[in-house]
Protein backbone atom coordinates (compact mmCIF):
# COMPACT_ATOMS: atom_id res chain seq x y z
CA UNK A 1 0.00 0.00 0.00
CA UNK A 2 2.87 2.76 0.76
CA UNK A 3 4.25 1.73 -2.18
CA UNK A 4 1.71 2.61 -4.17
CA UNK A 5 1.18 5.70 -2.26
CA UNK A 6 4.67 6.87 -2.91
CA UNK A 7 3.21 6.52 -6.91
CA UNK A 8 0.43 8.78 -6.15
CA UNK A 9 2.25 11.23 -4.77
CA UNK A 10 5.40 11.38 -6.73
CA UNK A 11 2.56 12.06 -9.61
CA UNK A 12 0.62 14.59 -7.73
CA UNK A 13 4.12 16.13 -6.94
CA UNK A 14 5.36 16.48 -11.08
CA UNK A 15 1.89 17.83 -11.76
CA UNK A 16 1.70 20.56 -8.68
CA UNK A 17 3.59 22.93 -9.71
CA UNK A 18 1.64 23.70 -12.90
CA UNK A 19 -1.62 23.06 -12.01
CA UNK A 20 -3.90 26.26 -11.76
CA UNK A 21 -7.53 25.95 -9.66
CA UNK A 22 -10.01 25.31 -11.96
CA UNK A 23 -12.58 27.19 -10.15
CA UNK A 24 -11.78 30.40 -7.92
CA UNK A 25 -13.68 32.56 -5.65
CA UNK A 26 -12.41 35.54 -3.48
CA UNK A 27 -13.65 38.36 -2.25
CA UNK A 28 -15.31 39.30 1.60
CA UNK A 29 -18.03 37.18 3.54
CA UNK A 30 -21.21 38.80 4.64
CA UNK A 31 -19.24 39.84 8.15
CA UNK A 32 -16.61 41.61 6.67
CA UNK A 33 -14.16 38.76 6.06
CA UNK A 34 -11.97 38.10 3.33
CA UNK A 35 -11.90 34.51 1.65
CA UNK A 36 -10.52 32.63 -1.11
CA UNK A 37 -11.52 29.62 -2.29
CA UNK A 38 -9.91 27.39 -5.09
CA UNK A 39 -11.06 24.20 -6.45
CA UNK A 40 -9.67 21.82 -8.73
CA UNK A 41 -11.71 20.49 -12.09
CA UNK A 42 -13.45 17.63 -11.28
CA UNK A 43 -14.38 18.35 -7.86
CA UNK A 44 -18.00 17.48 -7.16
CA UNK A 45 -19.90 17.97 -3.93
CA UNK A 46 -18.87 15.37 -1.63
CA UNK A 47 -15.72 15.21 -2.56
CA UNK A 48 -12.73 17.01 0.66
CA UNK A 49 -12.15 20.18 1.39
CA UNK A 50 -8.71 21.28 3.29
CA UNK A 51 -9.88 24.46 5.60
CA UNK A 52 -6.39 26.44 5.31
CA UNK A 53 -5.76 28.57 8.71
CA UNK A 54 -3.04 31.26 8.65
CA UNK A 55 -0.87 32.68 11.08
CA UNK A 56 -1.22 35.28 13.58
CA UNK A 57 -1.11 38.50 11.64
CA UNK A 58 -1.26 41.82 13.40
CA UNK A 59 -2.60 43.70 10.77
CA UNK A 60 -5.99 43.92 9.37
CA UNK A 61 -7.03 41.98 6.46
CA UNK A 62 -6.98 43.76 3.37
CA UNK A 63 -7.31 41.16 0.83
CA UNK A 64 -8.23 37.99 0.08
CA UNK A 65 -5.74 35.06 2.62
CA UNK A 66 -3.08 32.78 0.56
CA UNK A 67 -3.92 29.13 0.81
CA UNK A 68 -0.27 27.87 2.30
CA UNK A 69 2.25 26.09 1.36
CA UNK A 70 0.80 22.79 0.01
CA UNK A 71 -1.85 24.44 -2.09
CA UNK A 72 -0.82 23.50 -5.59
CA UNK A 73 0.11 19.75 -4.22
CA UNK A 74 -3.48 19.64 -2.33
CA UNK A 75 -5.08 20.69 -5.76
CA UNK A 76 -3.16 18.55 -7.59
CA UNK A 77 -4.45 15.39 -5.52
CA UNK A 78 -8.18 16.85 -5.74
CA UNK A 79 -8.87 19.07 -2.75
CA UNK A 80 -10.76 21.99 -2.79
CA UNK A 81 -8.52 24.18 -0.40
CA UNK A 82 -10.18 27.49 1.72
CA UNK A 83 -9.22 30.04 3.67
CA UNK A 84 -10.34 33.27 5.58
CA UNK A 85 -8.41 36.34 6.80
CA UNK A 86 -10.43 36.23 9.94
CA UNK A 87 -12.53 38.80 11.44
CA UNK A 88 -10.19 40.00 14.38
CA UNK A 89 -6.33 40.80 14.29
CA UNK A 90 -3.70 39.09 16.39
CA UNK A 91 -4.93 36.83 18.94
CA UNK A 92 -8.18 35.64 16.57
CA UNK A 93 -9.91 33.00 18.53
CA UNK A 94 -13.02 35.00 19.25
CA UNK A 95 -14.14 34.51 15.96
CA UNK A 96 -11.94 32.12 13.95
CA UNK A 97 -14.27 28.72 14.53
CA UNK A 98 -17.63 31.32 13.49
CA UNK A 99 -14.86 32.41 10.13
CA UNK A 100 -14.88 29.33 9.56
CA UNK A 101 -18.52 28.46 9.53
CA UNK A 102 -19.04 31.61 7.42
CA UNK A 103 -16.29 30.27 4.96
CA UNK A 104 -17.95 26.75 4.53
CA UNK A 105 -21.69 28.46 4.05
CA UNK A 106 -19.67 30.45 1.19
CA UNK A 107 -18.12 27.75 -0.35
CA UNK A 108 -21.35 25.30 -0.07
CA UNK A 109 -23.37 28.23 -2.10
CA UNK A 110 -20.79 28.61 -4.64
CA UNK A 111 -19.39 24.53 -5.15
CA UNK A 112 -21.78 22.38 -2.83
CA UNK A 113 -21.13 20.66 0.24
CA UNK A 114 -17.81 18.96 0.78
CA UNK A 115 -17.85 15.15 2.12
CA UNK A 116 -15.34 16.06 4.56
CA UNK A 117 -13.17 19.03 5.74
CA UNK A 118 -9.28 18.56 6.82
CA UNK A 119 -8.09 21.58 9.07
CA UNK A 120 -4.61 22.36 8.26
CA UNK A 121 -2.23 25.42 9.39
CA UNK A 122 0.75 26.33 11.41
CA UNK A 123 1.29 28.32 14.45
CA UNK A 124 -1.75 30.37 15.64
CA UNK A 125 -3.56 28.07 12.35
CA UNK A 126 -1.76 25.43 14.39
CA UNK A 127 -4.29 25.68 17.27
CA UNK A 128 -7.37 26.82 15.45
CA UNK A 129 -6.76 23.65 13.03
CA UNK A 130 -7.26 21.51 15.82
CA UNK A 131 -10.12 23.64 17.47
CA UNK A 132 -11.45 23.45 14.00
CA UNK A 133 -11.52 19.31 14.45
CA UNK A 134 -13.26 19.39 18.00
CA UNK A 135 -16.06 22.15 16.88
CA UNK A 136 -19.59 21.36 15.86
CA UNK A 137 -21.14 22.49 12.48
CA UNK A 138 -18.67 21.01 10.11
CA UNK A 139 -18.99 18.28 7.86
CA UNK A 140 -16.66 15.24 9.29
CA UNK A 141 -13.26 15.82 10.38
CA UNK A 142 -11.19 12.37 9.70
CA UNK A 143 -7.57 14.27 9.75
CA UNK A 144 -6.10 17.32 10.70
CA UNK A 145 -2.89 18.36 10.20
CA UNK A 146 -0.96 21.15 13.07
CA UNK A 147 2.54 23.04 12.37
CA UNK A 148 4.05 24.48 15.39
CA UNK A 149 0.42 24.65 17.10
CA UNK A 150 -0.01 27.24 20.07
CA UNK A 151 -1.47 24.43 21.50
CA UNK A 152 -1.10 25.64 25.25
CA UNK A 153 -3.87 28.13 24.42
CA UNK A 154 -4.89 30.08 27.00
CA UNK A 155 -1.16 29.41 28.73
CA UNK A 156 0.76 30.89 26.28
CA UNK A 157 -0.18 34.18 27.95
CA UNK A 158 1.23 33.16 31.06
CA UNK A 159 4.33 34.02 29.43
CA UNK A 160 4.03 36.92 28.10
CA UNK A 161 2.30 38.70 31.21
CA UNK A 162 5.44 37.20 33.40
CA UNK A 163 7.89 38.94 30.71
CA UNK A 164 5.61 41.85 30.48
CA UNK A 165 6.03 42.54 34.28
CA UNK A 166 9.38 40.81 34.44
CA UNK A 167 10.72 43.52 32.41
CA UNK A 168 9.08 46.31 34.98
CA UNK A 169 11.25 44.94 37.74
CA UNK A 170 14.35 44.73 35.85
CA UNK A 171 14.35 47.67 33.64
CA UNK A 172 12.50 50.17 36.69
CA UNK A 173 15.46 52.32 36.10
CA UNK A 174 15.65 52.50 32.69
CA UNK A 175 13.23 52.37 29.33
CA UNK A 176 10.29 52.98 31.36
CA UNK A 177 7.34 51.42 29.08
CA UNK A 178 4.58 53.68 28.34
CA UNK A 179 1.94 52.67 30.63
CA UNK A 180 -2.36 52.46 29.86
CA UNK A 181 -4.93 53.30 31.61
CA UNK A 182 -5.32 51.85 35.21
CA UNK A 183 -6.36 49.42 36.27
CA UNK A 184 -4.37 47.65 33.02
CA UNK A 185 -1.90 50.07 33.64
CA UNK A 186 0.69 47.56 31.58
CA UNK A 187 -1.51 47.01 28.74
CA UNK A 188 -0.94 49.51 26.02
CA UNK A 189 -4.57 51.45 25.03
CA UNK A 190 -5.55 50.44 21.63
CA UNK A 191 -4.80 54.02 20.17
CA UNK A 192 -0.90 53.44 21.64
CA UNK A 193 -0.97 50.26 19.65
CA UNK A 194 0.72 49.80 15.79
CA UNK A 195 -1.88 48.16 13.61
CA UNK A 196 0.30 47.26 11.13
CA UNK A 197 3.02 44.51 12.40
CA UNK A 198 2.24 41.60 10.61
CA UNK A 199 3.38 38.56 12.18
CA UNK A 200 5.57 40.42 14.45
CA UNK A 201 8.53 38.72 13.08
CA UNK A 202 9.83 40.94 10.99
CA UNK A 203 12.50 43.03 12.80
CA UNK A 204 12.86 46.04 10.20
CA UNK A 205 9.21 46.81 11.34
CA UNK A 206 9.04 45.77 14.55
CA UNK A 207 12.26 47.27 16.34
CA UNK A 208 11.14 50.57 15.91
CA UNK A 209 7.79 50.56 17.86
CA UNK A 210 10.61 49.45 20.70
CA UNK A 211 12.82 52.57 21.35
CA UNK A 212 12.06 52.07 25.14
CA UNK A 213 12.86 48.36 25.08
CA UNK A 214 16.71 49.03 23.62
CA UNK A 215 17.12 51.95 25.81
CA UNK A 216 16.89 49.69 28.87
CA UNK A 217 18.49 46.62 26.45
CA UNK A 218 20.56 47.82 23.39
CA UNK A 219 19.10 45.14 21.72
CA UNK A 220 18.73 46.43 18.60
CA UNK A 221 22.44 47.82 18.87
CA UNK A 222 26.07 46.37 18.07
CA UNK A 223 27.19 44.33 20.80
CA UNK A 224 30.62 46.89 21.25
CA UNK A 225 28.26 49.75 21.89
CA UNK A 226 25.92 48.59 24.34
CA UNK A 227 26.78 49.29 28.06
CA UNK A 228 27.28 46.83 30.78
CA UNK A 229 24.03 47.66 32.32
CA UNK A 230 21.96 47.04 28.69
CA UNK A 231 24.21 43.59 28.46
CA UNK A 232 23.10 42.72 31.87
CA UNK A 233 19.72 43.97 31.58
CA UNK A 234 19.13 41.93 28.30
CA UNK A 235 20.79 38.57 29.68
CA UNK A 236 18.61 38.87 32.71
CA UNK A 237 15.64 39.06 30.51
CA UNK A 238 16.64 36.23 27.85
CA UNK A 239 17.23 34.13 30.84
CA UNK A 240 14.18 34.57 32.33
CA UNK A 241 12.00 34.15 29.18
CA UNK A 242 14.14 30.69 28.46
CA UNK A 243 15.09 32.90 24.94
CA UNK A 244 18.94 32.36 23.49
CA UNK A 245 18.37 34.28 20.26
CA UNK A 246 18.28 37.68 20.19
CA UNK A 247 15.65 37.94 17.46
CA UNK A 248 13.29 35.73 19.13
CA UNK A 249 13.42 38.51 22.25
CA UNK A 250 12.15 41.12 20.08
CA UNK A 251 9.63 38.80 18.59
CA UNK A 252 8.90 37.99 22.25
CA UNK A 253 8.35 41.75 23.36
CA UNK A 254 6.05 42.06 20.26
CA UNK A 255 4.09 39.63 21.14
CA UNK A 256 3.70 41.07 24.74
CA UNK A 257 3.52 44.67 24.37
CA UNK A 258 1.02 44.92 21.67
CA UNK A 259 -0.97 41.66 20.97
CA UNK A 260 -1.15 40.70 25.01
CA UNK A 261 -2.86 44.59 25.01
CA UNK A 262 -5.00 43.97 22.11
CA UNK A 263 -5.83 40.49 23.31
CA UNK A 264 -7.09 42.13 27.08
CA UNK A 265 -7.91 45.99 25.47
CA UNK A 266 -10.06 45.29 22.20
CA UNK A 267 -14.22 44.90 22.76
CA UNK A 268 -14.49 42.21 20.79
CA UNK A 269 -11.67 40.41 22.39
CA UNK A 270 -11.70 40.74 26.80
CA UNK A 271 -12.81 44.19 26.82
CA UNK A 272 -10.30 46.02 29.09
CA UNK A 273 -10.45 42.88 31.82
CA UNK A 274 -7.75 40.41 33.13
CA UNK A 275 -7.43 37.12 32.88
CA UNK A 276 -3.85 36.57 34.15
CA UNK A 277 -2.45 35.85 37.68
CA UNK A 278 0.87 36.68 39.03
CA UNK A 279 -0.06 36.30 42.63
CA UNK A 280 1.40 33.53 44.29
CA UNK A 281 3.41 32.49 41.29
CA UNK A 282 7.55 31.68 42.70
CA UNK A 283 9.46 33.21 40.35
CA UNK A 284 12.77 32.50 42.61
CA UNK A 285 14.96 31.40 40.08
CA UNK A 286 15.63 35.11 39.51
CA UNK A 287 15.48 36.89 43.21
CA UNK A 288 15.31 40.49 41.93
CA UNK A 289 12.40 39.35 39.84
CA UNK A 290 10.73 37.43 42.65
CA UNK A 291 11.30 40.60 44.52
CA UNK A 292 10.30 42.98 42.46
CA UNK A 293 7.67 41.51 40.05
CA UNK A 294 3.97 43.27 40.19
CA UNK A 295 1.20 40.86 41.04
CA UNK A 296 -2.25 40.95 39.60
CA UNK A 297 -5.24 38.69 39.96
CA UNK A 298 -7.23 37.56 37.47
CA UNK A 299 -10.78 38.49 37.09
CA UNK A 300 -12.18 34.89 36.83
CA UNK A 301 -14.76 35.70 34.43
CA UNK A 302 -12.21 37.20 31.56
CA UNK A 303 -10.02 34.12 32.38
CA UNK A 304 -12.48 31.67 32.11
CA UNK A 305 -13.27 33.68 28.22
CA UNK A 306 -10.16 32.82 27.26
CA UNK A 307 -9.49 29.47 28.09
CA UNK A 308 -12.66 28.95 26.49
CA UNK A 309 -11.99 30.22 23.20
CA UNK A 310 -8.27 29.48 23.18
CA UNK A 311 -7.75 25.99 24.65
CA UNK A 312 -7.90 22.75 22.81
CA UNK A 313 -9.99 19.51 24.68
CA UNK A 314 -9.22 16.95 22.12
CA UNK A 315 -12.44 15.62 21.67
CA UNK A 316 -12.06 15.56 18.40
CA UNK A 317 -14.11 11.62 17.18
CA UNK A 318 -11.96 9.34 15.09
CA UNK A 319 -10.22 12.31 13.55
CA UNK A 320 -6.55 11.43 13.40
CA UNK A 321 -3.94 14.25 13.93
CA UNK A 322 -0.64 14.63 12.87
CA UNK A 323 1.58 17.71 14.84
CA UNK A 324 4.81 18.69 14.38
CA UNK A 325 7.26 21.51 15.99
CA UNK A 326 10.49 21.97 15.22
CA UNK A 327 13.02 21.37 17.99
CA UNK A 328 14.69 24.79 18.74
CA UNK A 329 11.76 27.37 18.46
CA UNK A 330 11.10 29.68 20.72
CA UNK A 331 8.27 31.43 20.03
CA UNK A 332 5.95 28.81 20.21
CA UNK A 333 8.01 26.55 22.18
CA UNK A 334 7.80 22.66 21.11
CA UNK A 335 6.51 22.06 25.01
CA UNK A 336 3.16 22.99 23.28
CA UNK A 337 2.83 19.72 22.25
CA UNK A 338 2.24 18.58 25.56
CA UNK A 339 -1.00 20.11 25.53
CA UNK A 340 -1.75 17.97 22.49
CA UNK A 341 -0.46 14.99 23.95
CA UNK A 342 -2.18 14.68 26.97
CA UNK A 343 -5.95 15.02 25.87
CA UNK A 344 -5.05 12.79 22.65
CA UNK A 345 -5.58 8.89 22.50
CA UNK A 346 -2.15 7.59 21.44
CA UNK A 347 -3.34 5.70 18.31
CA UNK A 348 -5.05 9.46 17.03
CA UNK A 349 -1.85 11.67 17.31
CA UNK A 350 1.32 11.45 16.03
CA UNK A 351 3.09 14.22 17.76
CA UNK A 352 6.64 14.67 16.11
CA UNK A 353 9.76 16.65 16.58
CA UNK A 354 12.14 17.91 13.48
CA UNK A 355 15.66 18.70 14.78
CA UNK A 356 17.20 21.67 14.09
CA UNK A 357 20.86 23.69 14.36
CA UNK A 358 19.40 26.81 14.11
CA UNK A 359 16.13 28.54 16.58
CA UNK A 360 13.42 28.68 14.13
CA UNK A 361 9.33 29.19 13.79
CA UNK A 362 8.08 26.70 12.39
CA UNK A 363 11.10 26.73 10.02
CA UNK A 364 10.03 23.24 8.44
CA UNK A 365 11.58 22.40 4.97
CA UNK A 366 9.65 21.63 1.65
CA UNK A 367 9.91 17.93 1.99
CA UNK A 368 9.31 17.84 5.86
CA UNK A 369 6.46 19.12 4.78
CA UNK A 370 4.91 17.27 2.56
CA UNK A 371 6.42 14.16 3.80
CA UNK A 372 3.47 14.80 6.67
CA UNK A 373 1.15 15.77 4.27
CA UNK A 374 1.01 12.40 3.07
CA UNK A 375 2.07 10.55 5.74
CA UNK A 376 -1.22 11.61 7.08
CA UNK A 377 -3.22 11.33 4.04
CA UNK A 378 -1.96 7.49 3.62
CA UNK A 379 -2.94 7.06 7.78
CA UNK A 380 -6.23 8.77 6.95
CA UNK A 381 -6.76 6.01 4.16
CA UNK A 382 -5.56 3.21 6.01
CA UNK A 383 -2.05 2.96 6.22
CA UNK A 384 -0.14 2.67 9.36
CA UNK A 385 -0.07 5.45 11.99
CA UNK A 386 3.39 7.32 10.83
CA UNK A 387 5.62 7.74 13.13
CA UNK A 388 9.04 9.54 13.72
CA UNK A 389 11.35 7.04 11.64
CA UNK A 390 8.91 6.51 9.08
CA UNK A 391 8.38 10.09 8.71
CA UNK A 392 12.10 10.49 8.10
CA UNK A 393 12.11 7.78 5.64
CA UNK A 394 9.35 8.79 3.53
CA UNK A 395 11.04 12.18 3.73
CA UNK A 396 14.47 10.73 2.64
CA UNK A 397 12.46 8.92 -0.50
CA UNK A 398 10.63 11.82 -2.04
CA UNK A 399 13.98 13.83 -1.74
CA UNK A 400 15.89 10.88 -3.66
CA UNK A 401 13.39 10.91 -6.36
CA UNK A 402 13.53 14.41 -7.21
CA UNK A 403 10.12 15.31 -6.04
CA UNK A 404 10.53 18.10 -3.54
CA UNK A 405 13.74 19.99 -2.11
CA UNK A 406 15.08 20.27 1.63
CA UNK A 407 16.46 18.17 4.87
CA UNK A 408 14.95 15.68 6.44
CA UNK A 409 15.58 16.01 10.45
CA UNK A 410 13.05 13.73 12.20
CA UNK A 411 13.54 13.15 16.06
CA UNK A 412 13.21 9.59 16.42
CA UNK A 413 12.83 10.64 20.35
CA UNK A 414 11.01 13.63 19.78
CA UNK A 415 10.59 14.57 23.36
CA UNK A 416 9.78 17.22 25.23
CA UNK A 417 10.11 19.34 28.56
CA UNK A 418 7.27 20.12 30.77
CA UNK A 419 5.52 23.66 29.62
CA UNK A 420 6.05 23.77 33.98
CA UNK A 421 9.55 24.27 33.15
CA UNK A 422 9.69 27.19 30.84
CA UNK A 423 6.32 28.93 32.48
CA UNK A 424 5.52 28.89 35.74
CA UNK A 425 2.58 27.65 37.14
CA UNK A 426 0.01 29.00 38.11
CA UNK A 427 -1.56 28.59 41.60
CA UNK A 428 -5.28 26.70 41.59
CA UNK A 429 -7.54 29.99 41.92
CA UNK A 430 -10.56 29.40 43.90
CA UNK A 431 -13.90 29.75 42.69
CA UNK A 432 -15.00 33.53 42.61
CA UNK A 433 -18.97 34.57 41.60
CA UNK A 434 -18.93 38.15 40.30
CA UNK A 435 -21.92 40.10 41.87
CA UNK A 436 -24.78 40.80 39.89
CA UNK A 437 -23.52 44.41 39.26
CA UNK A 438 -20.48 43.61 37.41
CA UNK A 439 -20.08 45.15 34.24
CA UNK A 440 -20.12 41.87 31.85
CA UNK A 441 -17.74 40.49 29.30
CA UNK A 442 -18.19 41.34 25.57
CA UNK A 443 -20.31 38.19 24.05
CA UNK A 444 -18.71 36.83 21.13
CA UNK A 445 -19.49 37.69 18.18
CA UNK A 446 -21.96 36.34 16.13
CA UNK A 447 -21.58 35.57 12.07
CA UNK A 448 -22.26 38.95 10.51
CA UNK A 449 -21.12 41.53 12.57
CA UNK A 450 -17.61 42.50 13.14
CA UNK A 451 -16.06 45.13 16.05
CA UNK A 452 -13.10 46.83 14.70
CA UNK A 453 -11.06 48.77 16.83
Amino acid sequence: MIRRWLAVCAFALACAADLRAAQEFSGQAPSGAWYRIEAPDGWRPGDALVLYQHGLDFSQAKGPPGLGPLKSLMLAEGYAVAASAFNQRGWALFTAIDDNRELLALFEEKLGRPGEVVPFGGSLGGLVALKLAESSGFPPVHAAYSLCPAAAGSRIWDTAIDLRLAYDAVCGDAGTLKKGDPPLTWARNLSDIPGDLGDLQDQVRLLPTLIDVNLCTGVSLPVSIRNGAMKRRLAQLMTFAHITDEKFFVSNIGYVLFVMSDLVRAPDKLGGRNPFTTAGVDYGSDPMIQAGIARITADPRAAARLRQVSDFRGRVGVAKILSMHTSRDQLVIPSNQEFVRKVMPPDQLTSVLVDEDTPTHCGFSTAEGVAGWEALRAWRAGAEQPTAASLQDLCERFVAGGDVKGACRFDPVSAIAPFDEFVRPRPPQPLQVPPRSSRPLPPLLPIGRRVTP
